[in-house]
């Protein structure tokens, strides 16, 4: 399935450069509003736009050759003298990729529509090699660790066992090879290599990875595809292109750049363009944020693509060849992509016409020619059609997302299961060593309390009585319960958004003392489970020793996103969301007849809730 190059390659083996061929027209388009070159994914799966798009209603026609003075963008290199000889006829072939998993085995299951996880990933690539046959599946790399910082303690060793098990789904998602970025080097390079198993790695540069290659060769389909992992040395530029022209001489027909630039996006750009002549393809590997940055295509060349983090979705890839040596790369875009996009702009026609009806008299116009405008650019792509160059490798993207209606591979599943098994019997191991109790706080430094009354510690329902019982009837109430379901109440990774002062005074420092009874916990909990009332309006000691100061009466929305990050709450909208959890006495005037507590502060309206559920009604 692939040839290893040496490591220790020179030279640059350029070789002559050929006209590419539509670069005035697609400039006029991208003025028309037809082309998008850099593309964001939403819930489904979206592909990029063409290159260069001819609109029926624009009259499109290939243009001659520009001049290097007009056009900035630069052809493709042709395959050095030496390459082997070309083929007669014309071939295809199909690459798959998931970059920055960050660490992600499957999504934590706090919101139903997560994207992501290997399962899913498994089931994808099974059908998608049903679907072509010979396909070359590859990991661009930034897969094991959340983090290029190493976590310590018992959160650490959970990390060391997450990525030995993503190591092991990759093998059997049946990887071609797994690119080497700075968050697989967390635990360094020796670490990197004992996860190998019969995956090749390829060494973007950032350590040396011992049994690491500098390049390979895939089978896509039964063309030959180069493969390489770039951006962390310092000279990264010209090792990539000594590196894609030793590839092209060994009979490479496309060259692919894994990408992992430290400076994101544009200096993956840039080295695209530094090597450009040696490479058809470029694929982001590092991601700034796994969790939300989105899938991108740039035409190039070389073409620039970047698929969403965090396993949330796939970018599959397709070749097609000319019959002879490319002369450029053309960037195509497939019918499934072009109907999500013509669906997404039906959407976004329709929410501004709801928001039109909605509008004050005097900005009704405004609106109206926001309507135009879309309608107009819905037409343009909806009548446009695709013309790539004589003798271009036309590349088509496809961005799949992994949602909840693509199923679970059992094998994998299967993997999963056990590595929940394993992170819970260690972490309950590990525990017992923990002492029994949270630090106490400093002098002046408030504690947690809980909801419920302990002894001599007073509980925020011995005071808010009202508010507790609304509490009571919000999901906040029923957080734990997600955990027990999905089996990870003993997961490091999940706990502190599900239970009230985790590793805080007063709060609870133990996976197994977070509950009062219930297996693990041996009846002896802290009765901290839930999203109680301290989780948002801060420990509450000294608001019982003294009220009515000492808290937070109101909640701003950053409080919120340390728990609703992207990562775990990806629609999270404060402004929809809060008034699921403010009710009587809660955000909201008292029932009649109902009276606040004496010493009690914040059992009156809150204005900003109020304001909020006015805007929303």
């Amino acid at each position: 399935m692939y040839t290893p190059i040496p490591a220790d390659l020179h030279g640059n083996g350029e070789g002559g450069r050929l006209p590419a061929g539509c670069g005035r027209r697609k400039e006029r388009l991208n003025n028309a509003g037809a082309r998008r070159a850099d593309m964001q994914s939403r819930p489904g799966p979206r592909n990029v736009a063409a290159c260069c798009l001819v609109a029926l209603a624009a009259g499109c026609k290939e243009a001659p050759p520009p001049g290097p003075a007009r056009d900035q963008r630069r052809p493709i290199a042709q395959a050095a003298p030496a390459a082997s000889p070309a083929p007669a006829t014309a071939a295809r072939g199909t690459l798959v990729f998931k970059a920055s998993t960050a660490g992600q085995i499957v999504p934590c299951g706090c919101s139903p529509d997560q994207r992501g996880g290997l399962p899913r990933a498994a089931a994808e690539l099974k059908k998608l090699r049903g679907e072509a046959p010979g396909l070359a599946y590859v990991e661009a790399g930034d897969l094991l660790f959340e983090s290029a910082l190493p976590r310590k303690g018992p959160a650490g060793a959970q990390a060391e066992l997450k990525a030995r098990t993503l190591a092991r789904g990759e093998e059997l998602l049946g990887a071609a090879a797994r690119g080497v970025g700075v968050r697989d080097l967390a635990l360094g390079g020796q670490f990197v290599a004992q996860t190998r198993g019969n995956v090749p790695l390829l060494d973007a540069g950032g350590s040396a990875v011992p049994g690491s290659q500098a390049a390979l060769m895939v089978k896509a389909g039964d063309v030959p595809v180069g493969v390489l992992a770039a951006g962390l040395g310092p000279d990264a530029a010209q090792s990539a292109r000594a590196r894609a022209a030793q590839l092209r001489r060994q009979g490479a027909r496309a060259v692919v750049l894994l990408a992992h630039p430290r400076g994101g996006w544009q200096e993956a750009r840039q080295l695209a363009q530094a090597a450009l002549g040696e490479i058809d393809l470029v694929i982001l590997g590092h991601l700034d944020d796994p969790a939300t940055d989105p899938n991108r295509a740039d035409p190039g060349p070389p073409v620039v693509l970047s698929v969403e983090g965090h396993g949330q979705s796939l970018l599959r890839v397709d070749l097609q060849f000319p019959s002879g040596r490319p002369t450029g790369v053309f960037l195509a875009q497939g019918e499934a992509g072009k109907q999500a996009e013509l669906k997404e702009l039906d959407a976004r026609i329709a929410r501004l016409r709801e928001q039109a009806r909605a509008a004050p008299q005097d900005m009704r116009p405004l609106y109206a020619e926001k309507v135009r405008e879309v309608e107009q650019r819905r037409a343009q792509l909806a009548s446009a059609q695709q013309i790539a160059p004589a003798g271009a490798l036309v590349i088509t993207p496809t961005f799949i997302a992994l949602g909840p209606d693509v199923g679970d591979e059992p094998d994998v599943q299967a993997l999963v299961a056990a590595y929940d098994g394993q992170v819970s019997e260690m972490n309950l191991r590990l525990a017992k060593e923990q002492p029994e109790t949270c630090p106490p706080p400093r002098r002046g430094e408030a504690a947690f309390t809980g909801i419920s009354s302990a002894g001599k510690v007073k509980g925020c329902a011995e005071c808010h009585e009202t508010e507790s019982k609304f509490w009571a009837k919000t999901g906040h109430s029923h957080a734990y319960e997600t955990l027990v379901s999905a089996r990870k109440q003993f997961s490091l990774d999940c706990i502190r958004c599900h239970v009230t002062g985790w590793q805080q005074p007063g709060g609870v420092c133990r996976i197994d003392r977070t509950q009062v009874g219930g297996a693990g916990f041996e009846g002896r909990g802290k009765g901290r489970q839930d999203v109680q009332c301290e989780m948002c309006h801060g420990a509450g000691s000294e608001h019982a020793k003294d009220p009515p100061g000492h808290i937070s009466t109101e909640v701003p929305a950053s409080v919120c996103v340390r728990c609703h990050e992207a990562a775990n709450s990806p629609h999270f909208d404060d402004r929809r969301y809060r008034p699921f959890i403010v009710g009587p006495g809660h955000g909201m005037p008292l029932a009649a007849g109902e009276k606040p507590h004496p010493m009690a502060s914040g059992s009156g309206p809150n204005e900003a809730l109020k304001a909020s559920l006015k805007e929303m009604r």
